[in-house]
Parts: C-alpha cells; structure tokens; sequence
C-alpha cells in the first residue's frame, strides 16, 4: 500500500519542516514555495497558481462566486474545506495555533502571521494606490482604501 494511503510522510523538505508522502509532493511543495514557481495562469486575472486544483479553486470561488462548503455551526460558506476548517477553528473554537515570532499576535491562518510581519514589523506597503500616495500591506486593504477614499468599487 502506499504511503499516502497509510498517511506516512517520509519525504523531508531540507529547507522547511515540510513533510509529504510522495517525492512528486515534495517536489511541487519545493517548486512553489522555495523556487516560487507558479505555471498555472488565471485566464481572467493576474493570478498564478503552483497546481491546476489550485488553479481551479480560484476560478470557481473567485470568478465563478461558487461556495459549496456550508459552515454546520452558522450560515458562513466556503469555497474550500481548507477555507471552512480554518472558519471554524478560529471562529466557533477560537484555536490560533499559529504565533508571531516578533510579538504576542496569533492567528488560526499561517497566511496572517506572514502579513502581519510583513505589515506590522517589516512595515511593507506593496499595493499602491493609483490615485494618491497610500501603500497597502494587502490588496484588501487597498481595495478598501479605493473605496473609502476614492469611491472605486473593483
């Protein structure tokens, strides 16, 4: 039997603590993540993805607005069972198992910790705004920005 099936993860990335079960999941973990490589293209918009299920994923929550994923605690709806967990965990659990290395910040999401070091302890403002000098952290924030002080709905 394999050993995905048997949830062995014997395959140790030798820059991270990232395990995988096969050495074509190493090996795509390495390509996106260290290499940064991202060959799948939106065809609507400038995102790039390291998987076509990624990919996917995107298209259908993204453009196509698909949440099949119902919260069983409230009405929130998810894109991915990933999205839905993390909703979970840090909204009906409050789990945020996730520390910043700089402060006493937690989050239930990986991605947070990394935009707030980013934003809050490296000061990174990446996403500028067309219309005036405001620098962003996120595109979220920007978008936001646009809308509250520029009246631009995207």
């Amino acid at each position: 039997m394999e050993s995905v099936h048997l949830g062995l993860k014997d395959h140790e990335c030798r820059q991270c603590d990232y395990r995988a079960a096969t050495k074509g999941r190493l090996k795509i973990h390495m390509e996106s993540v260290h290499l940064g490589l991202r060959n799948h293209k939106c065809s609507q918009c400038d995102y790039r993805a390291a998987l076509k299920g990624t990919l996917k994923t995107h298209m259908e929550s993204v453009h196509l607005g698909l949440k099949d994923h119902k919260c069983s605690q409230c009405d929130y709806r998810a894109a991915t069972k990933g999205t839905l967990k993390i909703h979970v965990e840090s909204v009906h659990l409050g789990l945020r198992n996730h520390k910043c290395s700089q402060c006493d910040y937690q989050s239930a999401h990986k991605g947070n910790i990394k935009q707030h070091l980013e934003s809050v302890h490296l000061g990174l403002r990446d996403h500028k705004c067309s219309q005036c000098d405001y620098g962003a952290a996120t595109k979220r924030r920007l978008k936001l920005h646009m809308e509250s002080h520029h009246g631009k709905k995207s």
